[in-house]
């Protein structure tokens, strides 16, 4: 059972504890290959550009893994339980699940991952108690929401244009920022009502008021071309890679009593120095940003 949402004792360590997963996942030459690290992570930890603390990583795949779970499972914690040993942690409840649970033949080519989580103790308190995986679990180390570090694995993505980048000596694949952009772009419109019978979705998609903050904070710091033949391209192909309708973006209007209603959980995750402004300025940026790309999608 989780601790109760508190934030970590030292945000160096969750920096440092995310800093050692992100280097074990690109350790691994198979997991190299076909690994993209992305979203929220992507941006604070390579880009260097943030407003809001991420705890979980996110990472792509173009296919799917070229073997079964279990070898897969075995590689991942391998690679996990040698990198954080050598800088003095313990990796233990590791588990691997494949999401969703249950799909339709149609959806099997493009939609569903996996999601990765375990514990973290130190090389202290594993010698000490690693024979009570109870004592173990009240000891592991609170990353700020609880006790579970979790990765998230997205099959069937568009990483074409993927960045290799030099990460504290470990080479890694990265979403570069523009990328990043037409992802949030993506995610915003796939949680509309429009979108649920395309994926069979039991249930409403959920608010992402940190997609509108992550594209202004990214697209404020960086000179990006937000509207010429690579962003319409990385658009395009990103949003037919999960079957969302270009045309969807137009929809976004419709959408923001939704997400203004989580607004109050990116308060909770944002930087003490960051000028975190009214969710109308993101919202309405965004929309700007949208009507700026109105020649992509609106045809």
């Amino acid at each position: 059972m989780n601790k109760p949402k508190t934030g970590p004792q030292d945000p160096k360590l969750l920096d440092r504890i995310k800093n050692l997963a992100i280097q074990a996942m690109f350790s691994d030459d198979e997991l190299l290959e076909q690994l993209v690290l992305k979203g929220g992570n992507a941006m604070a930890l390579v880009h260097q550009i943030s407003a809001r603390t991420s705890v979980d990583l996110d990472f792509s795949l173009k296919q799917d893994f070229g073997e079964n779970l279990e070898a897969v499972q075995a590689r991942i914690l391998k690679t996990l339980s040698d990198t954080f040993r050598a800088d003095g942690f313990e990796v233990f409840d590791f588990k691997m699940v494949e999401r969703p649970k249950t799909m339709t033949a149609d959806m099997m080519d493009f939609w569903g991952g996996y999601g990765v989580e375990f514990k973290l103790v130190t090389a202290e308190i594993h010698a000490q108690y690693a024979a009570n995986q109870e004592e173990l679990r009240k000891r592991a180390i609170n990353l700020g929401q609880g006790t579970k570090f979790l990765i998230d694995i997205s099959r069937f993505e568009y990483v074409e244009d993927k960045q290799d980048w030099d990460f504290d000596g470990t080479l890694i694949y990265v979403y570069s920022p523009l990328m990043i952009v037409c992802e949030k772009l993506r995610a915003i419109c796939q949680q509309t009502a429009e979108y649920t019978p395309i994926i069979k979705r039991g249930h409403n998609g959920s608010a992402r008021p940190k997609d509108f903050v992550d594209i202004f904070v990214l697209t404020k710091a960086l000179e990006l071309d937000l509207t010429g033949e690579q962003m319409q391209r990385i658009l395009t192909s990103m949003f037919e890679a999960k079957k969302v309708p270009l045309s969807f973006l137009g929809l976004i209007p419709n959408y923001y009593e939704f997400h203004l209603a989580g607004f109050p959980s990116v308060a909770d995750t944002v930087s003490p120095d960051f000028d975190l402004k009214e969710f109308e300025v993101y919202f309405n940026y965004v929309l700007e940003l949208v009507d700026r790309l109105k020649p992509t999608w609106d045809r």
